[in-house]
C-alpha cells in the first residue's frame, strides 16, 4: 500500500451501498424525513412534487416516476449549513431536543434510499442567490466523490420554480434523480402521492390541524400534465380531528368520542418529563348509521381499519401506529383510539431509532408483563426500581405500559357494548336470526312435555316498557335496537332470547332472567369466554368477506377449544365436590344434556 494513502475503516464507496438499505418502510417514509427538515427549518408550506416520463417496459410506453422533489419556505441555509445537511451524522441540530429533528441522518440517509443522485438548492435571499450541492451515488462508488461539494451559486433551476408556488424570498429545494425503481414503493407519482398523504396527513396532523404546516402534493404523468394537485388532509386514528378523507357521514365531524387524557411523569437523568396519554372510542352513532349491517363493513368502518393501533407521538409528530398493542384477530380494536406523546429528551427510554419510525423500548412492553421480567420475590417495584439501576430502559416504562393496557381492557368493554343488539337476534330483513328461531323451537316442543308456570301469559304494556328500560339502562343496548327487539319479541311471539350485558365481575358465565312470559338468556360481556366464542366467530365489526379461509378456520377453531375449556371447568367443579353434591351434579348434567339434545333435534341448518 502507498504510504501516502491512510487506510480507511470502512471504504466510502462500501459504506454508501449499506448505507442505501437504511430500512426506511416505504419511500413515503423517506419523504416524511425530508418534510421533518422543512419543518424544523420554520416552514409552513411545503411541496411534494412527482414528475413522471415515458418508458418503454415489455415493449410497451408506460409513464413512471424519473423526478421527485420536495420543496419549502422555510429559513433556507447558507453554504456551511448546507454542506453540514448533506453529510450523514451531522447537521445543525444534532442532540438538539427542541423539536423533531436531531439526528443528522434524515437528508442524506432517506435520500440515497430511494435515489442515486440527490441535489439540494438553498436561498436565503431569492431564488435566484440559492447555493448548491449534491451526493451522487455513482461517482461515489467510483471514488469521484469523497467529500460534500463546496456549495455554489446556482439559480433555482426555471422547471422546478414552474412547478412550485412557493419559491419565495427563503427556501429549499431537494431534488432525487436517478430514481430506482427496485426501491421505489409504487412506480407512479399519483400512487406515491396518495400513499404519502395518507402518512403524512398522520404524521404531521396536529401541524396541519393547527394550521401551522400546509403540505401540496402534485404529480405530473410522462406527458406532461397534471395528474394531481391538492393539500394534504389530516388523518387522526383516534378521529377526533374532522377530515374529509373520512367517508360520510363523518367527513364534517369527529367519528370518535374522547374519553380520558391521563399524564405520567417519568425522572430521567435529573430531569422530570410529562408523558400524556389520550383515548378515545366510536360513537353509538357508528352503529346506528349501519342500519341492518354491520359497520365494520361501512366505508367508514374500513377506513378505520387502516388506522389500528396506539399512535406513538414525538414533540406532536408520529413516529409510528403500533399494533403490538392490539389483539390481532379481533376487528373490533379498529373503533378504539389511543396516543402517547412524549418529549424527545425521552428519546432513549423509549428506544426511537434514527429514522423517526419506530420507538423500540415501548413497543417492546406490548406484549410483556412485570412479572416476566420479574426475579424471586421481587414486587412491580422492585422490578422497575431494578431495571433502572442496570439501565434498562424498561424500567422507566412500566408504570406507563401497565396504565396503557389498563385503559385499552376499559376501551375494550366500551366498544362491547356498542356490539349490544347486532350480535344475537336481529337477522335479515327485521327477521329474527336461525339461532334465535331454532332456539324458541325447541322451547316451545319442550314447553309441551313440561310447562314453566307463566309463560302462556300475554305480554303486557308494563312488562313491555320495564324490559325496553332494562335493555337500554342496564345491558347498554340503543334505544333503536331495544325497540327493534321488543318488536321481534311481539311479532314473532318469542320465549326465549339471547341477550348481552356487562355483569358486576368476570365470573358468572351467563345469566338467567324472567321478564313476565319471556326468558332471557345474557351473556356476560366480561367474562373470557364471551370474546374467545362469540369475538372470534362472530363480531358486530367485520367484513366476513375480507377474511381468508385460514383465517376463518383459525377463527373456527378458536372458539371450538374454548367451549371444549368451559365444559372441562364443569368437569372439574363436579370432582371438587362432595360425593353426595357431585351424584346431584351429574343427575343435573343428565337432564341438562337430555334438553340440549331436544333443541338441537330441530334441522341442523337453522344454526347456520
Amino acid at each position: 500500500m502507498s504510504d501516502d494513502v491512510e487506510p480507511q475503516i470502512i471504504p466510502s464507496e462500501l459504506a454508501i451501498v449499506a448505507m442505501r438499505d437504511s430500512g426506511y418502510k416505504n419511500t413515503a417514509y423517506a419523504i416524511a424525513e425530508l418534510i421533518d427538515n422543512s419543518q424544523q427549518a420554520g416552514a409552513s408550506e411545503i411541496e411534494v412534487i412527482c414528475l413522471e416520463t415515458e418508458k418503454f417496459i415489455e415493449e410497451r410506453k408506460r409513464s413512471r416516476i424519473d423526478r421527485l422533489a420536495v420543496v419549502d419556505n422555510g429559513q433556507g441555509m447558507d453554504a456551511t449549513t448546507l454542506r453540514m445537511a448533506l453529510q450523514f451524522g451531522n447537521g445543525t441540530r444534532l442532540n438538539d431536543r427542541s423539536g423533531i429533528g436531531r439526528f443528522g441522518m434524515g437528508l442524506p440517509n432517506a435520500s440515497i434510499s430511494q435515489a442515486g443522485r440527490v441535489d439540494v438548492w438553498s436561498w436565503q435571499n431569492g431564488p435566484d442567490n440559492a447555493l448548491h450541492s449534491y451526493i451522487d451515488v455513482d461517482e461515489i462508488r467510483r471514488g469521484h466523490q469523497r467529500y460534500i461539494p463546496e456549495p455554489e451559486h446556482s439559480p433555482v433551476p426555471d422547471e422546478w420554480r414552474a412547478k412550485s408556488e412557493i419559491t419565495e424570498k427563503s427556501g429549499t429545494l431537494v431534488v432525487w434523480t436517478k430514481l430506482d425503481p427496485t426501491r421505489l414503493t409504487w412506480k407512479t407519482s399519483k400512487a406515491t402521492l396518495h400513499n404519502t398523504e395518507e402518512l403524512v396527513g398522520r404524521i404531521y396532523r396536529n401541524f396541519i390541524y393547527n394550521g401551522e404546516l400546509s403540505i401540496r402534493l402534485y404529480a405530473e404523468n410522462g406527458s406532461g400534465k397534471g395528474v394531481l394537485n391538492h393539500t394534504a388532509q389530516l388523518v387522526d386514528p383516534l378521529y377526533l380531528k374532522t377530515s374529509p378523507l373520512v367517508p360520510e357521514p363523518f367527513s364534517d365531524r369527529p367519528m370518535f368520542d374522547f374519553v380520558d387524557e391521563e399524564q405520567t411523569e417519568i425522572e430521567y437523568e435529573g430531569g422530570l418529563y410529562t408523558v400524556t396519554t389520550r383515548y378515545s372510542v366510536a360513537k353509538s352513532e357508528t352503529t346506528q348509521a349501519s342500519a341492518t349491517q354491520d359497520r365494520g363493513k361501512m366505508p367508514y368502518g374500513k377506513h378505520a381499519s387502516h388506522n389500528v393501533g396506539v399512535s406513538v407521538m414525538r414533540a406532536g409528530r408520529e413516529l409510528m401506529l403500533d399494533q403490538g398493542w392490539c389483539i390481532g384477530y379481533d376487528p373490533r380494536e379498529r373503533w378504539w383510539g389511543a396516543e402517547v406523546e412524549f418529549p424527545p429528551a425521552l428519546d432513549e427510554v423509549f428506544g426511537v431509532t434514527n429514522n423517526k419510525q419506530a420507538a423500540t423500548h415501548f413497543s417492546e412492553l406490548a406484549s410483556l408483563q412485570w412479572e416476566q421480567l420479574a426475579e424471586v420475590d421481587e414486587t412491580e417495584r422492585d422490578v422497575a426500581e431494578r431495571l433502572k439501576a442496570e439501565g434498562d430502559p424498561r424500567g422507566w416504562l412500566l408504570d406507563l405500559s401497565n396504565s396503557i393496557k389498563r385503559n385499552l381492557e376499559r376501551l375494550r368493554k366500551m366498544v362491547k357494548s356498542q356490539g349490544a343488539g347486532k350480535r344475537q337476534t336481529a337477522g335479515r330483513h327485521d327477521d329474527i336470526d336461525d339461532v334465535t328461531k331454532s332456539l324458541n323451537d325447541g322451547w316451545k316442543t319442550r314447553s309441551e312435555q313440561k310447562p314453566i308456570e307463566g309463560e302462556d301469559e300475554e305480554l303486557d304494556e308494563f312488562t313491555y316498557e320495564t324490559m325496553k328500560k332494562d335493555l337500554t339502562s342496564n345491558k347498554q343496548y340503543s334505544v333503536e335496537d331495544a325497540e327493534m327487539i321488543m318488536n321481534l319479541i311481539k311479532e314473532k311471539e318469542l320465549k326465549a332470547i339471547f341477550l348481552e350485558a356487562d355483569f358486576p365481575g368476570p365470573n358468572d358465565l351467563f345469566g338467567v332472567e324472567r321478564k313476565g312470559s319471556i326468558t332471557e338468556i345474557i351473556f356476560n360481556r366480561n367474562h373470557p369466554a364471551f370474546d374467545n366464542i362469540f369475538g372470534t366467530v362472530k363480531t358486530t365489526d367485520e367484513d366476513i368477506s375480507d377474511l381468508s379461509k385460514q383465517e376463518i378456520l383459525d377463527r373456527l377453531i378458536r372458539s371450538i377449544n374454548a367451549s371444549k375449556v368451559i365444559f372441562a371447568a364443569w368437569a372439574r367443579y363436579e370432582r371438587e365436590a362432595s360425593v353426595d353434591r357431585a351424584r346431584a351434579l351429574s343427575k343435573v348434567r343428565a337432564e341438562w344434556g337430555q334438553i340440549a339434545a331436544n333443541f338441537l333435534e330441530g334441522p341442523q341448518d337453522d344454526l347456520l
